[in-house]
């Protein structure tokens, strides 16, 4: 597992695209911040509004990682690394999962730092009022998990990197359409769940303990199915 975690890890430190990708989120962040500063009218909780114009574009960009990071070993239909063991098997995707997660929070920590930065800058002596850290994290960490743990899924099934990138990226132009239809709705949605997981819980405590529930259920379950699909696959022919 610690040999996995570690080859994962260092593909996303030597990968160049992944660092570009970076570099675009902090450029973005500090547009988006500075376009939001000039704009704002006064008492407005300006941090929460540039993470509103931002977070589109964090879901598509975690999605496009998220998906080329679970499907950098495969090439047409096949796995390029050897793994002879079951038990490797499950260390494989669980790295995977792990690492996608744990590079979202860190895109999305990068923004929250560089859009406090810019703006804090440009607006000294001002208020910067954001949404509560924890249930943005917990919101977070949730919904990364269970968007990594559908994309391994994805993948497991159909072995083509095209396959889980469009799904991945599909998935999330299909939320962006659906959160205006109905708002109680996609509060619950993986692009939402970021910012509305503290409304959630303080509207009604039951209903946010559902929502948590249901999604450690679903992404325990995805993980269990790709494993077991995983398990029984020839990944040579």
């Amino acid at each position: 597992m610690i040999q996995q975690l570690k080859h994962d890890i260092f593909y996303l430190f030597y990968n160049r695209k992944y660092r570009l990708l970076i570099l675009l989120t902090i450029l973005l962040t500090a547009g988006l911040s500075l376009y939001t500063a000039v704009n704002a009218n006064a008492g407005e909780d300006i941090l929460i509004q540039v993470f509103g114009s931002f977070r589109q574009m964090y879901w598509i960009i975690c999605a496009y990682l998220i998906a080329d990071l679970l499907s950098t070993d495969y090439h047409s239909q096949t796995i390029k690394n050897i793994i002879p063991k079951l038990s490797n098997r499950n260390h494989y995707y669980l790295s995977k999962i792990i690492v996608a997660t744990l590079l979202g929070i860190v895109i999305l920590l990068i923004h929250v730092v560089t859009s406090w930065l810019t703006i804090g800058s440009l607006a000294a002596g001002i208020e910067l009022n954001y949404f509560n850290i924890s249930y943005f994290l917990c919101g977070a960490i949730l919904s990364l998990l269970f968007y990594s743990s559908m994309l391994a899924f994805v993948i497991a099934i159909s072995r083509k990197e095209t396959v889980t990138i469009g799904v991945a990226l599909g998935l999330i132009l299909l939320q962006a359409l659906m959160e205006g239809l109905d708002p109680v709705v996609s509060a619950h949605f993986p692009t939402m769940y970021v910012s509305t997981l503290h409304d959630l819980v303080s509207a009604n405590l039951l209903t946010g303990i559902i929502s948590i529930s249901c999604y450690l259920i679903f992404t325990f379950l995805l993980f269990i199915g790709t494993i077991k699909i995983f398990s029984k696959q020839d990944l040579f022919t």
